[in-house]
């Protein structure tokens, strides 16, 4: 005869989602809560009792805890680069609202470092080793040595974005944060697998280039003509922006003759330029007979409010129209065609990296020979304190300063002589028969000498002023 099992006692509480259910594990046995939480896991809690009426009681306030507690959303996919370069470069949510020359190549560096590093790379895992990795697979591939200052700026381009990507909340805060002196390593890095030192290169023109130039430029085109006398010292790519109303005629600045405002972008920040009689007589020129001038009459006539200073286009008998004015500003491509053009009409070499920079540098270089006041000198170049001038600006190698200072080498050598000899020449008798007097009779006890007893009083004397030649011995 089959003995008949008896089943073990369960009840459940709580709606769909929350559900709690106690049960016995065997019959008439400690009582369990059962359940699954948020995350969707299993859980199981004993209660250490079999009173079914307590566990209910318990059962049914633990499920209506659960169904007020707020559901957990699930761990998002990590993203990966090309993921998270996409939504850097996206045009409406990204980090760039126009598609400049500078996104462009940020983009290009971002992506080739995707590739190397694989399609399932996140960025969770862009750690200062795996950036190093990346960094010693480009330098194998190097020519020569050459391409570190492109690593460099693909480096900074990855950390740029995963900066936003931080700020938007696409990935964690502690994700792909760079390490501290990561530029130094780099080119530590470099310099081991290449055995190529990775210095700036920062070409400038002569001064005497840069004398040719201007005395060119009546003979190129005249929007560079005016652009350059205007703002050769400053960042020319801020100021080919100015339109009309940057460029006051009334009698302000520091001649009373008018002024040019260029706005500032970013981190780099404008600056303001006084006319100077010479400036005044071109501009002058410039809006009444030159290629503004059609633009300029009909500014004063109240047909236009605003038109650009250096319009893109090319100019028909010298002369830019009214419509032509108000499109868009000359382009970088434009302006280094035009600067190419006046080098080899003033016979000055093309130097790749050099352009308008170069002139920008000399500038640096040379306004401290004519001005010292360094808040001077930081209006002329456009910067905002004297490290950034004298660190990156101006040239270590100055020929110039290296001269002066051989001068003043030759100088200190030739005061630290005289001296020597004044020195040598002023040894009286006095001294020198004190001398003869402490050789006859040396003291070997100490290396100084010590007073004998009869000068105790002429010590005291000598403290009142009287010289040491008139005291009784």
């Amino acid at each position: 005869m089959s003995r008949t099992k008896k089943k073990c006692w369960s009840e459940s509480f709580g709606v769909y989602g929350a559900t709690m259910r106690v049960a016995e594990r065997e019959p008439g046995g400690i009582l369990y809560l059962l359940w699954i939480d948020k995350t969707g896991k299993q859980r199981k809690r004993s209660l250490g009792h079999r009173d079914r009426v307590r566990g209910r009681k318990q059962a049914r306030e633990l499920a209506l805890r659960l169904a007020k507690e707020p559901v957990m959303p699930a761990e998002p996919k990590p993203l990966n680069l090309a993921e998270g370069i996409a939504k850097a470069f996206d045009p409406n949510r990204g980090m760039y609202p126009v598609e400049t020359d500078h996104a462009k190549l940020c983009r290009r560096l971002a992506d080739e470092a995707a590739m190397i590093l694989g399609p399932s790379f996140t960025w969770a895992e862009l750690t200062p080793g795996n950036l190093q990795y990346l960094i010693r697979h480009l330098a194998r591939e190097s020519e020569n040595g050459g391409g570190a200052r492109g690593v460099e700026y693909g480096c900074a381009a990855l950390y740029a974005i995963a900066a936003w990507l931080r700020q938007e909340q696409f990935i964690p805060v502690w994700a792909a944060l760079p390490r501290r002196g990561w530029k130094t390593k780099l080119k530590e890095e470099w310099f081991a697998l290449t055995g190529s030192r990775v210095e700036p290169n920062r070409p400038r023109h002569s001064p005497e280039e840069v004398s040719r130039i201007f005395a060119a430029l009546p003979e190129g085109d005249p929007r560079l003509r005016l652009l350059l006398e205007l703002a050769a010292e400053l960042r020319v790519g801020q100021a080919v922006k100015a339109k009309r109303s940057d460029l006051t005629l009334d009698p302000v600045g520091g001649y009373g003759l008018g002024r040019f405002v260029i706005h500032g972008a970013g981190k780099k920040h404008g600056e303001t330029v006084d006319l100077h009689p010479e400036l005044r007589a071109l501009v002058n020129e410039v809006l009444a007979t030159g290629y503004l001038a059609e633009a300029e009459a009909a500014h004063r006539r109240g047909e236009i409010q605003e038109y650009h200073l250096f319009p893109a286009g090319k100019l028909r008998k010298g002369k830019a129209s009214v419509d032509q004015c108000q499109v868009q500003p000359l382009n970088p491509t434009a302006i280094r065609d035009m600067f190419r053009y006046v080098e080899d009409v003033a016979a000055v070499p093309h130097q790749p990296g050099r352009a308008l920079y170069g002139l920008r540098r000399q500038a640096t270089d040379l306004a401290p020979e004519f001005e010292h006041d360094s808040r001077v000198l930081n209006r002329l170049s456009g910067h905002t304190e004297s490290t950034t001038r004298e660190r990156i600006y101006q040239d270590p190698k100055n020929e110039r300063v290296a001269a002066r200072a051989a001068k003043a080498r030759r100088k200190m050598r030739r005061h630290l002589r005289t001296l020597t000899e004044s020195d040598d020449r002023g040894l009286t008798e006095n001294d020198q028969a004190g001398a003869e007097e402490s050789s006859q009779n040396p003291n070997l006890s100490q290396t100084y000498p010590t007073p004998r007893r009869n000068e105790k009083a002429p010590a005291a004397q000598t403290q009142l002023g009287l010289p040491l030649t008139e005291l009784p011995r």
